[in-house]
């Protein structure tokens, strides 16, 4: 990594954490704001789970379920944040998780810088990891493995695996299947979008057009996600 990297990191967070306060300071009491969001979008915890909610517009509904808790991965076991839950399922409720799970983000960022030791982030083994790209262009033998990864794959045995992450908008799952070739022969993906637009229509119903927006904004839904 570049010199210096840690501390521009770490300048970033500060500053995130200042605009952070800012908003906090602009929407959370604002009368107009909670007008607007208060009540909207509704989401009880019964049909949250009947849906597949997962990440943070679970969470709203009140359910206390995150993947880096429940099944943690990576060093997710040695640090500690907390768990931000809602209660009523709404639109506030929903804004409320973004800006507590933002600290909470703050929180595990600098526990990681505190933990990391001195050394390379990826492993030196160009059967399976892109090699820098001063090789790439400076070397025949790093164009040659950089030219492998990309045209053959990796490979890997045939067989099949689900893994799973804690994504933004919560569970990011990916199943594969291999043939023990560098290609897969399938791939499914679990995004968490996709489950909270399907509800979109029921968390409408009976509300006003006006509502659609901050409803909307709320479930974060992207559309690159849930393109099936």
């Amino acid at each position: 990594m570049p010199p210096g990297w840690n501390e521009k990191v770490l300048r970033t967070l500060d500053r995130a954490e200042e605009l952070r306060v800012e908003i906090d300071r602009l929407l959370t009491r604002n009368r107009i704001v909670i007008d607007r969001t208060r009540g909207t979008g509704v989401m009880s915890r019964e049909d949250a789970i009947d849906y597949g909610f997962t990440g943070p517009c679970l969470r709203a509904s009140g359910v206390s379920y995150d993947v880096r808790k429940a099944s943690p991965y990576l060093v997710y076991d040695r640090l500690d944040f907390d768990i931000p839950v809602g209660t009523n399922g709404d639109n506030f409720d929903r804004y409320l998780m973004r800006m507590e799970e933002m600290k909470q983000s703050d929180r595990i960022v600098r526990q990681c810088f505190d933990q990391m030791q001195p050394g390379p982030i990826a492993a030196d083994d160009s059967r399976y990891v892109l090699p820098p790209k001063p090789e790439v262009y400076g070397s025949i033998e790093g164009a040659m493995a950089h030219f492998k990864i990309i045209m053959e794959g990796i490979k890997v045995p045939a067989g099949e695996a689900y893994a799973y992450v804690e994504a933004a908008n919560g569970e990011l799952g990916f199943y594969a299947v291999s043939d023990g070739s560098g290609r897969p022969y399938k791939l499914g993906v679990r995004a968490p979008g996709w489950n909270m637009l399907m509800a979109l229509p029921q968390m409408m119903e009976g509300k006003l057009l006006a509502d659609l927006i901050p409803t909307f904004d709320t479930i974060n839904m992207i559309g690159g996600e849930v393109e099936q």
